[in-house]
């Protein structure tokens, strides 16, 4: 018998999937996207289901993105199967996005590149010391995919941004400050809490969110995520909206070994995969939807398939023996024919979801840390919550730095890492006016302002 490669658990009100592809570090397949998308809609509109857990087995655990290696013979074989598969795993990952169950993402090990369909656009995805986010994509000749487009410019600042083009890795309790994942629980104690999750035959996401906290590790404030002079480089670099300007704003850098690398990362990429990308990114992060950012991954993702440096990125990364530098073709390729052969004409095949349901903020953010543009609206009196309007007692901005630190502690239920962080954004984005009092929010670059695509 063949080996299931997705397993479906029933254990009382809990339903789970279980990636079962150890030996490929339960990269994915269509067959697995085959498997889980028909069980996920039932389990979905199943009275009897409280929560929808997903995690993995083996030494990569989690997942460790789509077998790329597999899409790629089937491109070179002409197999249909090969563009399937990028067509079924998006509607799989919007179908997430819209669940009224709640969806449960255990990320201990492995969650590079694809897997972000799986976890990105659901509320709890819980990290451990284990934990390996990374957006490797560009680094194969394609662009990253899933909705990542949508999720990456989320994230704060410049580090989206930062993850696509490089193909950096983020690592356990760094993925939960930088906003990947919503928790941080040590992987030890991920049985109990599954336990405790099956116990509680409720559908409440705000009892659910209560209960994994309960099992959060108590955070050291001496670490908080990447070190601020690494996030005020990357946001001073990265926020441009052309790789040759972001090169010359590393360039101006002090040179240091992670500058060095970061510039090396970048020159070796393919050319179009990085102009793409970053294209993508920051269309999404300014006039896109959930659905609209995975529209225009399908889109591009066809065009990158028929690509040398598709062929070539991933062959030299899988199929060479030993590995070897893939050959880039072409080496140079301006902005304006990025714009006409990949944003200009659609792809003969179009993405049809199986609902209309869609998004332009994630629904429930308010289980992960608060974000950086969220203290921002705090300080600047811009937020919906800081508007002057009838019954509104909240009205005006957040003038101190106790006032900012009182109202996301609060908000969030005393939820761990919430305090760290935002003295973290604190230290970096404000300083005080001349009255020694009053904060003002320190806009170090145009990222509001950037003109729309």
């Amino acid at each position: 018998m063949p080996q299931t490669h997705v397993l479906h658990r029933k254990v009382l009100g809990a339903r789970m999937f279980i990636l079962n592809r150890p030996e490929k570090l339960n990269a994915l397949t269509l067959t697995m996207v085959r498997n889980m998308t028909p069980q996920l809609k039932a389990w979905d509109v199943s009275k009897l289901a409280k929560f929808i857990l997903v995690e993995g087995v083996g030494d990569g655990r989690f997942c460790a993105g789509d077998d790329i290696l597999d899409i790629l013979l089937k491109v070179r074989s002409k197999d249909p199967d090969s563009l399937h598969f990028f067509q079924e795993k998006f509607r799989l990952a919007q179908m997430i996005s819209t669940l009224q169950t709640p969806y449960i993402t255990l990320l201990d090990g492995y969650a590079l590149g694809g897997a972000i369909g799986l976890f990105a656009h659901g509320p709890f995805r819980i990290a451990t010391e284990r934990t390996i986010f990374a957006t490797p994509e560009a680094g194969i000749g394609l662009c990253p995919s899933s909705g990542a487009s949508f999720f990456l410019s989320k994230l704060d600042g410049e580090i989206g941004t930062y993850l696509a083009l490089t193909g950096s890795r983020v690592e356990g309790v760094d993925t939960f400050y930088t906003g990947i994942a919503t928790h941080y629980v040590p992987s030890v104690r991920l049985g109990a809490l599954e336990d405790r999750l099956i116990d509680l035959e409720t559908s409440d996401h705000e009892i659910i969110h209560r209960v994994i906290e309960e099992f959060v590790e108590p955070l050291s404030a001496d670490k908080i995520g990447m070190p601020q002079s690494m996030r005020q480089t990357i946001d001073r670099c990265f926020r441009y909206n052309s790789i040759d300007e972001i090169l010359a704003a590393l360039d101006r850098e002090k040179s240091t070994a992670w500058i060095r690398e970061t510039r090396q990362k970048l020159l070796s990429t393919s050319p179009t995969s990085l102009k793409v990308t970053l294209k993508a990114l920051r269309k999404a992060r300014h006039s896109m939807t959930l659905c609209e950012s995975l529209k225009m991954e399908f889109d591009l993702v066809q065009k990158f398939m028929v690509t040398r440096d598709f062929d070539q990125g991933v062959d030299s990364s899988f199929l060479s023996k030993p590995r070897r530098k893939p050959q880039w073709d072409p080496l140079h390729i301006s902005d304006h024919e990025i714009d006409q052969l990949y944003f200009s004409r659609p792809s003969p095949n179009d993405l049809t979801f199986l609902s209309n349901l869609d998004m332009r903020q994630y629904p429930y953010a308010r289980y992960a840390l608060p974000s950086e543009n969220e203290v921002r609206l705090s300080i600047t009196g811009e937020g919906s919550e800081f508007q002057p309007q009838e019954g509104n007692t909240n009205s005006g901005r957040l003038k101190t730095k106790a006032e900012v630190m009182d109202w996301f502690v609060k908000g969030s239920r005393g939820k761990r890492g919430v305090r760290e962080k935002i003295q973290d954004i604190l230290d970096r984005k404000t300083v005080l006016a001349e009255d020694g009092s009053t904060l003002i929010w320190k806009e170090d670059d145009d990222r509001y302002h950037h003109p729309h695509y």
